[in-house]
């Protein structure tokens, strides 16, 4: 199915007094990709299926108003601290700090004012980058320490989309910051409309799954995948399984270097992403609960948003790693700057 390119002009606006706009990414593989400043927004990908038909294989929303009317995650680069805080504080080097609640009694991907709420800077030097920046201080998120984020999105050949970024001390004197970034794009390789992602087959390169409370909330115990419903080491149909969200540790040493970590396909549209990252861990999210507000989530083209529309692929730092010393907490000092790469890899196959 070919799927119309989004309208700048409908995106253009301010929000909080800082404005607003959308940027189209070209590549000459034919790749395009759309994202607005507002929350860093990956809102449409374009890439070809197997017969060569270019289409849109990224949920979002086609103006300003509908995706601020929408799910706040939907195609965003989540900061400062991605994933949930259990109830919403934390105690690092004998402080306390106090976040604000969005999840019930808890944090999640950022609070109130993280950064899928928040205007990025951006700055368009060619066709196939784009480069987005924000600060990151306590007066607005209650972390200690003021960071200085660089988001960069390029197309390279494959046709793939990189996503790098860099997050570094403002003040060599201030408390260091944990931090965990992810993107946040809701992908379907049949595109955004009638078809769910029960289709899609996905594997997963990971040793271990953590394990989480009622709430989600990581509680910093890892278990072990053989015999789990969960288990995706072998490529499985997601319509087989039950709707997921949940951290899984990548296998790999972690030296954090570029790995294969996921991979999943579409038999209906021969598409196929593979997932390369630094990160230690990844969110695998089926979009359960999509469109179960109280009021209809409006797409582009009119697409109303259903459960099990999209897949989430998140990698990032290990989650509520500020109550779990069992794992590896990531902070950002002076002269510890925090930069990670992930590559969605596009193509096909029969």
């Amino acid at each position: 199915m070919k799927h119309p390119r989004l309208d700048p002009a409908r995106f253009f606006g301010e929000v909080g007094g800082e404005p607003v706009a959308l940027f189209r990414l070209r590549h000459a593989s034919g790749m395009e990709v759309a994202v607005c400043n507002l929350g860093a927004k990956v809102l449409q990908i374009l890439v070809p299926d197997r017969d060569g038909v270019r289409g849109d294989v990224a949920l979002g929303y086609d103006s300003l108003a509908a995706l601020q009317a929408g799910a706040p995650s939907m195609g965003a680069f989540i900061g400062r601290v991605a994933g949930r805080i259990a109830q919403a504080r934390y105690t690092l080097d004998g402080t306390a700090y106090t976040l604000g609640a969005n999840a019930g009694p808890h944090s999640i991907h950022g609070g109130p004012n993280g950064s899928r709420h928040r205007v990025f800077s951006a700055h368009q030097d060619t066709p196939d980058a784009l480069t987005l920046r924000l600060r990151f201080e306590p007066s607005v998120d209650r972390h200690p320490g003021i960071l200085d984020l660089t988001l960069s999105y390029r197309l390279t050949d494959g046709p793939t989309l990189v996503v790098e970024h860099e997050a570094v001390a403002v003040c060599p004197a201030s408390p260091a910051s944990p931090a965990s970034f992810a993107p946040h794009i809701f992908f379907n390789l049949d595109g955004p409309g009638e078809h769910l992602v029960d289709e899609h087959r996905l594997q997963v390169f990971a040793d271990r799954l953590l394990a989480a409370d009622a709430d989600n909330v990581a509680t910093g115990e890892r278990m072990l995948l053989d015999g789990h419903a969960l288990d995706l080491r072998q490529p499985r149909r997601l319509g087989d399984l039950p709707d997921i969200d949940h951290a899984y540790e990548l296998a790999g040493p972690p030296d954090g270097g570029l790995r294969h970590v996921a991979q999943t396909h579409s038999p209906a549209s021969g598409r196929t992403l593979d997932v390369w990252t630094t990160e230690p861990v990844m969110q695998v999210y089926t979009a359960g609960a999509l469109g179960t507000g109280a009021t209809p989530d409006i797409g582009k083209h009119g697409v109303v948003h259903r459960p099990r529309a999209g897949l989430c692929l998140e990698p990032q730092q290990y989650p509520n790693a500020v109550n779990c010393p069992a794992f590896p907490l990531l902070r950002v000092a002076a002269n510890q700057p925090y930069r990670a790469r992930t590559e969605y890899r596009f193509g096909t196959r029969d």
